[in-house]
């Protein structure tokens, strides 16, 4: 697994997790964005992703179509 694939993995698994908390699916990559870059101060090696990368992540997810 590469380090972009780990990344997206994560981005993925974070989607998921907070999608019960959203009201709506734009609110998603904002909630995911603001929760990847909180557990980046715990990260020996932080993720290093864009708000964009995040959006066409979750928008090109088959679950959330």
């Amino acid at each position: 697994m590469t380090r972009r694939d780990e990344i997206d993995s994560e981005i993925r698994n974070q989607a998921v997790r907070h999608y019960s908390e959203c009201r709506a699916l734009f609110e998603l990559p904002l909630i995911v964005y603001n929760q990847i870059m909180q557990d980046n101060d715990l990260r020996k090696r932080p993720y290093k992703v864009s708000f964009n990368r995040i959006h066409a992540i979750i928008m090109s997810m088959p679950e959330f179509d």
